[in-house]
């Protein structure tokens, strides 16, 4: 038998769902409410400071959105699936104007709504409604009934003829130029007007402006025309709104009037033409009695903030089609189906749908159309469907790192390229094949980009990382292969703070919990993978980060209430509070209680206060230190010789930190991880724990076949200059607790349920071995 010592320098590791003898020696078996902190320890996780309660409701769970303008523009945003609402960061409402409200309809706003902001401007999307084109406006008609003659030359002794369904309707011989005189009669408007005065003779409806060298014949709809000059038809032509190139057209025409230059190969080259008497030319137009025009209501919307600090919901003017036809300037991928995301990259505003990545010109976000259809320019639209093997519907696009993340159930691509981003050197590469759940945005922390992926009951978190191999190809790493039975699936929120190295999941199968991710790289090296859990009393509704501030929308009882958790130690939430106070709820109230001069109890109901119909229990903390904790019915009978009414006191709802250590074995860790010493048999005498800045904590030691026992380290110990009557001491020591039993019959818990605070910096167990037998 032999005396050993075990020192574990800090326990800030997280939990493990491994079995105990594979654990690191810092990992845990449970850890709530705990917050891992590389520098001062495993702590009691900051409170929550209540801020206002909210009218919204949450028959169906609202999609939650923050936004983080600047100081002074920042925004908490709830779309409960018929209406939007708008909180600033202080709980007071903004007006919202909504001008389309059915937009904003859908029986799962948390997985149809996605809403991204920029600037002054919040888009929001529904995922469950089909894009359209407005069926109601159609190009203009921009053609007359008839056909254009044009006399293009003149030429000596030659003979212009216009022939109607095989009939010559009017003929004009030029002279032959033997004398000066003829150059007159050669002259094209002089051949047209020949022309028109023939075939007005016989009736026809012409429309021809004198002095032009050209004419329109009426009628001709369902007739056929041609020309003839005896100069191979170079002389005169004749078109019915179309030309086969640019120089068939005359200089003028009728104001207004549309023709299609139709080119030399297949329809994609085609293009209209309008003539504008105002400018004299012939402008680019798209062909007549076309779909223009997006319906607005079924694409993206946005929220804007007014001047005047109200909102207005409204539709996009979105960009009309102004050239070509369903050919050469087709409608966008998007239409008819339903978009899945939104993003921004690259100084263009992009939709996904389908297999489609659709982005908008380049510095016109509503715009989705070529400005021609003769010619492809690098601020043009780009619109590319990703290429693989199966179908690959896209529900995710993530800009990161110059680079736009595009993410299927089963597969991630990549959109870039090389310079300046257009429709000619775009690439859409498929790059890696990871599961993932498409209800979950990947977000970008950092240099890495984290998505989740669902399995049987349970969901997964992966680290999406390029792998420095000179070929930028990509990874992942499962960052809860160590827990894979710890967060429930139907995930709906992937939150970051990168300032406090944290990732944190909100899912509807712990709707009371979060599940944190507290992480830490040093020279390319992760140091840190810590995961635990964040108990609330109440139902998480949502929640983001603005800075290294946490807001929640919590329910709580019948009550939506907005609460926010500074990610910060050392420090006070409300100035009055004699130390930071970790309780939920916190709130500075003033007294209104009753108090009994006989017995000198102060009776105070904080549960009125909160308007709670659930029981449970309270601390309310004076200024002076003081500390009262309420009955499970949430009144405070407290000892005082003095009336507390109208006395300043902070008061919230009491939460617990649960630590429970991994069983105790004999490890040691090298360079190939951690290793057990195996053939003993380990009798724990005793733990020691070191603990920094704490106030109060208890330590259950529970037994196979024992009694459990607690042993409770109340900061109060005997001489410290800490320890003053009337005040809680705060203090910095070690805590020895005695054990006596085998390791394996023997649970270590560690619990804080008061307001005070504690840190556990590390540990030592002492205990007595017994080698069964020895390697050789």
């Amino acid at each position: 038998m032999g005396r050993i010592a075990q020192v574990v320098k800090n326990i800030i590791s997280g939990i493990s769902q491994q079995p105990p003898i594979m654990r690191h020696m810092e990992q845990l078996q449970e850890q709530i409410n705990g917050f891992s902190t590389e520098a001062d320890g495993l702590q009691k996780r900051p409170p929550t400071v209540h801020i206002a309660e909210l009218s919204l409701s949450t028959t169906i769970r609202p999609k939650i959105h923050v936004v983080n303008r600047d100081e002074n523009e920042q925004y908490i945003m709830a779309f409960d699936g018929s209406t939007v609402k708008i909180w600033d960061v202080k709980g007071n409402a903004k007006t919202v104007t909504i001008e389309h409200p059915e937009y904003l309809k859908t029986s799962n706003p948390i997985r149809d709504i996605k809403v991204i902001t920029m600037a002054d401007h919040t888009f929001i999307v529904n995922k469950s409604t089909t894009v359209a084109m407005n069926t109601s406006a159609k190009t203009e008609e921009g053609r007359a009934d008839g056909a254009t003659v044009y006399v293009k030359s003149g030429q000596y002794g030659r003979k212009y003829e216009v022939i109607v369904d095989d009939t010559t309707v009017a003929s004009y011989e030029t002279p032959n130029g033997s004398d000066p005189s003829h150059t007159t009669q050669i002259g094209t408007n002089n051949i047209a007007q020949q022309l028109v005065n023939q075939m007005r003779e016989k009736g026809y409806d012409i429309y021809h402006i004198g002095g032009e060298s050209w004419f329109i014949v009426g009628g001709m709809t369902n007739r056929n025309i041609r020309v003839r000059d005896g100069f191979n038809s170079q002389a005169i032509s004749a078109f019915k709104h179309d030309v086969q190139k640019y120089t068939d057209l005359p200089r003028t025409h009728r104001d207004g009037y549309i023709v299609r230059v139709y080119g030399e190969s297949n329809g994609d080259d085609d293009y209209y033409l309008r003539y504008n008497e105002k400018s004299l030319l012939w402008e680019e137009c798209p062909a007549p009695n076309i779909l223009y025009k997006f319906n607005y209501g079924t694409l993206p919307h946005r929220l804007i903030r007014q001047a005047d600090g109200t909102f207005k919901f409204t539709t996009i003017e979105w960009a009309n089609r102004e050239a070509g036809d369903n050919d050469s300037n087709p409608e966008p991928s998007f239409v008819g189906r339903k978009i899945s995301d939104i993003f921004s990259y690259r100084n263009r505003f992009g939709l996904i749908a389908g297999e489609s990545v659709c982005l908008s010109k380049s510095g016109d976000y509503w715009n989705f159309w070529v400005d021609s259809a003769t010619t492809i320019v690098d601020t043009d639209p780009i619109d590319v469907n990703v290429s693989h093997n199966r179908i690959s519907e896209l529900f995710s696009a993530v800009p990161f790192n110059q680079d736009l993340y595009l993410f299927s159930r089963q597969t991630q691509f990549i959109l870039t390229a090389d310079g300046a981003l257009s429709p000619r050197n775009v690439q859409l590469k498929q790059v890696t094949e990871f599961e993932n759940d498409t209800n979950i945005k990947p977000i970008g922390v950092g240099r890495n980009l984290y998505f989740s992926s669902n399995r049987s009951n349970y969901a997964s978190i992966l680290e999406y990382y390029a792998v420095y191999d000179g070929n930028n190809s990509k990874d992942s790493n499962n960052i809860t292969s160590h827990i894979p039975n710890y967060i429930p699936n139907d995930m709906y929120g992937l939150i970051a703070c990168e300032n406090e190295h944290l990732i944190m999941a909100l899912t509807e199968g712990a709707k009371d919990s979060i599940f944190v991710y507290k992480y830490l790289y040093a020279q390319e090296q992760k140091l840190q993978a810590s995961w635990s859990k964040w108990i609330f009393s109440g139902e998480i509704i949502g929640a983001d980060f603005i800075g290294s501030t946490l807001y929640l929308v919590i329910k709580r009882s019948n009550r939506v209430c907005l609460e926010k958790m500074l990610i910060a130690f050392n420090t006070k939430d409300i100035p009055s509070e004699p130390y930071r106070l970790l309780i939920d709820r916190k709130t500075e109230v003033t007294l209104n209680g009753t108090f009994d001069d006989y017995n000198l109890t102060y009776t105070w109901d904080a549960k009125n206060f909160f308007k709670d119909t659930n029981a449970q229990k309270y601390f309310l903390v004076l200024q002076d230190g003081r500390t009262f904790e309420s009955n499970e019915a949430g009144i405070f009978k407290c000892d005082t010789n003095a009336n507390l009414t109208g006395i300043k006191a902070i008061v919230g709802t009491a939460y617990e930190m649960n630590i429970e250590l991994s069983t105790l074995y004999v490890k040691q860790a090298d360079q190939s991880g951690t290793t057990y010493m195996q053939n003993y048999r380990l009798v724990l005498q005793e733990i020691e724990f070191q603990y920094a800045d704490s106030g109060e904590f208890t330590v259950c030691v529970e037994y196979v076949g024992k009694p459990t026992r607690n042993y409770k380290f109340t900061g109060r110990i005997l001489g410290h200059e800490e320890n003053i009557i009337g005040k809680h001491p705060i203090v910095t020591d070690s805590f020895r607790v005695p054990l006596h039993s085998r390791n394996i019959d023997t649970k270590i818990i560690i619990k804080n349920y008061s307001p005070l605070p504690s840190s556990l910096v590390g540990y030592t167990w002492r205990g007595n071995v017994t080698y069964r037998s020895r390697q050789l």
